[in-house]
């Protein structure tokens, strides 16, 4: 039987996610929507989400084993942080899209506001029949205290099941620093959880990673890691997220 996850995207509407080096997919239905609202890093942003869902929809849909749908969540930060979607497990990914396309990219930017309520949606909803993911798409610029993430990572282990964290960077490599350091706490915390290092925790929960938006390879490993490129169901590599 597929797992099921409870996956909490971490969404960067910054500023700065209006620069325009990384924007939507044009070869999509749902292109000319996306380019219309938000032609810059924050369109890209909200193309990898759809993406991401529709990938995974078809992996669902498409196994007799899997018990149970996603649930899906969505934070938007700049300086300040929404939750337009919370725990959504009935919507289509045309329908979440449909919940973000208002939004646009402005402000500053907080990254332990963020994480912080990741850990609050985190808390809220926490379950033993789905796997804790969070996804964190920005462009890296900010910073972020090491006990914030630990804060999150033990929070999560207490609980009973170490989070999976992912960072997808839409920035340049040089401003990914911070990003690349939440994902070593996140790892380390996996790895040193009661049955980590390759035990029943760890085995249990995707590992760790952070990738780059226009890392079309290693993005897609990330999607094969959550059992969305089987032979029969998973995505080809021109399904996957890009940015040009």
């Amino acid at each position: 039987m597929q797992p099921s996850y409870h996956v909490i995207f971490v969404g960067d509407r910054s500023g700065s996610m209006t620069t325009r080096d990384r924007r939507p997919l044009r070869n999509t239905p749902l292109s000319a929507r996306i380019v219309a609202r938000s032609d810059d890093r924050f369109g890209a942003v909200l193309c990898s989400l759809h993406s991401f869902w529709s990938a995974r929809a078809t992996a669902v849909g498409s196994s007799p084993g899997t018990a149970r749908r996603d649930a899906n969540s969505v934070i938007l930060f700049s300086h300040n942080v929404e939750t337009p979607i919370e725990h959504a497990f009935n919507s289509s990914p045309d329908q979440l899209l449909e919940t973000l396309l208002r939004y646009q990219g402005h402000g500053g930017t907080d990254f332990t506001a963020a994480i912080n309520h990741a850990q609050v949606i985190l808390e809220r909803h926490w379950g033993t029949e789905r796997l804790p993911v969070i996804i964190f798409l920005s462009d890296g610029e900010c910073s972020i205290a090491d006990e914030t993430m630990d804060d999150l990572c033990r929070t999560s282990v207490r609980l009973g099941k170490p989070v999976s964290f992912h960072a997808v960077s839409f920035g340049q490599d040089a401003e990914s620093d911070y990003l690349r350091r939440m994902i070593d706490i996140a790892r380390n915390a996996q790895n040193n959880a009661p049955g980590g290092a390759g035990g029943a925790a760890a085995t249990a929960t995707v590992p760790s990673s952070s990738t780059s938006a226009l890392d079309t390879v290693r993005f897609f490993v990330l999607c094969s890691s959550f059992g969305l490129a089987s032979r029969d169901t998973g995505p080809t590599r021109g399904d996957i997220p890009r940015v040009f």
